[in-house]
């Protein structure tokens, strides 16, 4: 029996004092000397043969008794969390060691603690979202523009018209590569006092221009433009006009709208353009709803994780981070170059949004446990069917990835949290069955959601 004491904190953390006996000590240092002794070598003894006080002589005692902790440690670890049933929510970690006796001091993470309140009386009023006809109109405005004849006129630009232009910008009239703007060639402009592109004012600039004219001007970035940096400076600009092109709009009509699609007249049209923004504003609306009814239910609940939980959420964030930053063919060390930040100081400007993510999956997890919510295997198949089919010709291929025993637990638990969600939605809309309630009632029970292996090595 391992001589041990505990002690529970506020912050869902252990710690646990762990007294090694002599008897298991010794062999574990007899081991890690001959195994140092076989990395470097000893003056007069081949590798792993060295005696053990010559060992402890040439690297001294703390580091042998370093060497035997790594395995010791771990087996120490795990036998003491048995002993004392101890149930860890991730891996412990050695925070001190004594040597004489051998005394190990651990901190162990425990399971969150997640007090919902009475979640089942939340309610949120819910507005279903109202298409106006000039959302449509706009809708099919756009469609029509879609169709606009393009024709060759031997005639100066006019409003309306398309220029297509060679466009030179640089600040401040420079040719320095500092001062470069953009290039760009063969760019088709619609010529629309209400365009914003390549910047505000630059069609007026070119209306009335002739194909093989060039055009030198300057425009000025407004103090309230979007990049900062240009903010009141000005832009110069060459331009280089190469051909002039009317645009004419067709009337809108039943032949109009067989152009545009799948449909017989304007009216059939008009009703499917009206039906896929509603489907649109009900998918928006129900996202933002259901974040509301989250955060609500967070909000009004009491959460205790052990810190280690948000670290391990920042990691998570970080990562994805430099995922999409190698996707750029940058990494992490060269945004931090550019943002002029320290690793530390990334940290810690993630922590809240790492601390939200964490309480909102806290949350749901108790929903899943409170109200017995379960995935069927069938409902995976479902998933990964309707996944791999989107794919086209690479269905084959993802469908093998997707029935890895990994990416199935991936998919479980976002159709897990996807049913999590939809009840709370269901809860704060006050559809949720009375009798499903009740059923769903098992009280005190913690989340069990994917603890960790509590026999895994403590990291020093």
């Amino acid at each position: 029996m391992l001589k041990i004491e505990t002690h529970t904190h506020a912050d869902r953390t252990l710690h646990m004092t762990v007294e090694v006996p002599e008897e298991r000590v010794r062999p574990a240092l007899q081991a890690a000397a001959r195994q140092i002794s076989k990395r470097y070598p000893v003056a007069g003894f081949r590798p792993g043969k060295a005696p053990y006080e010559h060992v402890v002589r040439q690297f001294g005692e703390r580091a042998v008794y370093e060497a035997a902790i790594d395995e010791l440690g771990q087996k120490v670890y795990a036998e003491a969390l048995d002993q004392e049933k101890i149930e860890a929510y991730g891996p412990g970690s050695l925070e001190d060691m004594q040597l004489k006796p051998m005394v190990l001091k651990f901190t162990v993470p425990l399971k969150p603690e997640v007090d919902l309140g009475d979640y089942r009386a939340l309610r949120l009023p819910y507005t279903a979202p109202v298409i106006a006809d000039e959302e449509v109109q706009r809708v099919l405005d756009t469609l029509r523009e879609r169709q606009a004849v393009l024709e060759p006129v031997e005639r100066p630009a006019a409003p309306g018209d398309v220029a297509i232009l060679d466009i030179n910008a640089f600040l401040n009239e420079g040719l320095n590569p500092s001062d470069f703007l953009m290039t760009d060639k063969d760019v088709s402009v619609q010529l629309d006092a209400q365009a914003d592109w390549p910047m505000p004012g630059f069609a007026a600039q070119v209306t009335g221009i002739a194909a093989g004219e060039t055009r030198k001007f300057d425009l000025a970035f407004a103090d309230d433009y979007a990049n900062e940096s240009l903010r009141g400076q000005t832009a110069h600009f060459e331009v280089v006009c190469k051909e002039v092109k009317s645009r004419t709009l067709p009337e809108w009509n039943d032949d109009l709208a067989k152009e545009v699609g799948d449909f017989q007249t304007l009216d059939e049209l008009r009703a499917r353009v009206r039906s896929d923004l509603e489907k649109q504003a009900s998918r928006a609306a129900d996202r933002e709803y259901a974040d509301k009814v989250l955060e609500q239910l967070v909000g009004q609940s009491t959460i205790t994780f052990p810190p280690v939980l948000l670290e391990q959420e920042v990691d998570d964030l970080l990562a994805d981070l430099d995922n999409r930053l190698r996707e750029q063919r940058l990494t992490l060390d060269d945004y931090l170059k550019i943002e002029k930040k320290t690793r530390e100081a990334l940290r810690e400007e993630y922590k809240p949004r790492a601390e939200a993510r964490l309480k909102r999956a806290l949350v749901l997890g108790r929903v899943v446990e409170l109200d017995q919510l379960e995935v069927q295997p069938h409902e995976v198949v479902g998933e990964i069917d309707r996944m791999s089919v989107a794919l086209g010709e690479q269905a084959g291929q993802m469908r093998t990835y997707l029935n890895s025993d990994r990416a199935r637990q991936s998919l479980t638990l976002d159709l897990l949290t996807n049913k999590a969600v939809e009840r709370l939605v269901a809860i704060a809309k006050g559809e949720a069955s009375s009798a499903a309630a009740d059923a769903s009632a098992p009280a005190e029970a913690q989340p069990e959601t994917a603890p960790a292996d509590p026999e895994r090595a403590p990291s020093a």
